[in-house]
């Protein structure tokens, strides 16, 4: 495997990430919808995605760091991650009950995480430090790619199934076969670095990330950040529909319109970080961010809405595709997938308080509060992260 297609090779697990991701938008709504239950139920499955990414993501990370199979570190559990999640999204909709559903998507989901933590890990643990933005990037590129393709495939593929009068498993199945092959060819393509499967383990398991103060400032930088993006998707097209009077199926094209800007602009932006500091690179991200969102507060048509939606798309790529990176420069390599996890503990954690307070809010006091909340949160991330020196000498600094 030649240095220059590693890049390529260990970003193609994540078109599936991107694809089983989505589906918790479009399919698995659906799907919970055929059980006519009310939207707190509707709700409280969909949410076990990021309730389960709270905690999952740190577990898996915290024991691949310690594991030593002849497979290497990360890819016994990403395989393992990976079976669970395909068979658990085969039996999705052959569930008779919403109980039964309910549980079998906290198994996806649970398993979703699983895979996910050692899979982040594995990327700057492959690659080197100078193509860790093209491989970011080009990773986000096939995740947007994946969720187009549900966006778009997801409903038709429903649709033909339900003419025939089936379960709707077709979608699922198609899905399942997508996710599992590109994680088994990158896993057959790859090779772990011998220095990652070293004998000695890590050392006893502390709660000190605290003591790390740049892996602490992108943590809450990332905080800030999620609260404002959790606060704005889970209630953004009956945003639209409620106060801007726009149909959903605009609102929905705006949110396509996010998605492809953001695969036009991953690629470039992952490559512009290999050649300036990523923090500078993720600090322009999160300004675009602020101003889409205060223009935002101003859009009262299609056209506004559009412009502000690829802005956002801009700013939310730089965001992402630097952050993993950049986590990877600062904390120490041996405990990288704990600090994966950690990460995602922060990402998840925000999203689930915010899309729980903006609907109280939304409730209380109405959507006047949608978008200069949601801009509240990233601009406190831009001045965290326009503040904050973020060194990468921190990785050898402490000794535990």
């Amino acid at each position: 495997m030649s240095k220059k297609s590693l890049p390529y090779i260990i970003g193609l697990p994540n078109l599936g990430v991107g694809l089983l991701w989505a589906m918790n938008l479009t399919l698995i709504p659906m799907l919970v919808a055929t059980f006519n239950v009310s939207n707190t139920k509707t709700g409280l499955l969909i949410t076990m995605g990021s309730f389960t990414g709270i905690f999952v993501q740190y577990i898996s990370g915290v024991l691949s760091d310690r594991s030593n199979f002849k497979m290497g570190k990360r890819k016994p559990f990403m395989l393992m991650g990976t079976i669970v999640t395909t068979i658990s999204m085969c039996f999705l909709p052959f569930a008779p009950s919403y109980g039964s559903l309910f549980a079998i998507a906290f198994i996806f989901y649970f398993s979703l995480n699983f895979y996910q933590g050692p899979y982040y890990s594995l990327i700057p643990e492959t690659v080197e430090e100078s193509q860790l933005g093209l491989a970011n990037g080009f990773s986000k590129v096939v995740s947007v790619l994946g969720g187009a393709f549900i966006f778009i495939m997801g409903p038709l593929l429903w649709d033909s199934t339900s003419s025939l009068n089936k379960n709707h498993s077709l979608p699922f199945f198609v899905s399942a076969v997508l996710g599992i092959l590109t994680v088994i060819i990158t896993l057959a393509l790859i090779k772990e670095k011998k220095t990652v499967r070293a004998a000695a383990k890590p050392a006893k398991l502390a709660f000190d990330f605290y003591k790390y103060p740049s892996a602490m400032k992108l943590f809450t930088a990332i905080f800030f950040i999620y609260l404002g993006y959790g606060s704005i998707t889970p209630y953004f097209v009956k945003y639209c529909v409620n106060n801007l009077n726009l149909s959903a199926d605009t609102a929905s094209f705006s949110l396509l319109l996010l998605t492809i800007t953001g695969a036009i602009f991953a690629y470039p932006l992952g490559v512009l970080s290999d050649k300036i500091e990523r923090k500078t690179v993720m600090l322009f991200g999160a300004v675009i961010f602020v101003i889409a969102i205060a223009a935002g507060i101003f859009v009262t048509g299609a056209t506004g809405l559009y412009a502000v939606m690829c802005l956002i798309g801009i700013g939310f790529i730089a965001i992402q595709v630097t952050s993993y990176a950049i986590l990877a420069e600062v904390v120490p390599p041996d405990r990288l997938g704990e600090f994966m996890g950690i990460f995602n503990f922060f990402v998840s954690i925000s999203q689930f308080i915010s899309g729980l307070l903006m609907g109280v809010l939304l409730d209380s006091i109405g959507y006047k509060v949608f978008f200069p909340l949601s801009g509240l949160w990233i601009a406190i991330a831009v001045i965290i992260l326009w503040a904050s020196s973020i060194n990468k000498s921190e990785k050898t600094d402490f000794t535990c």
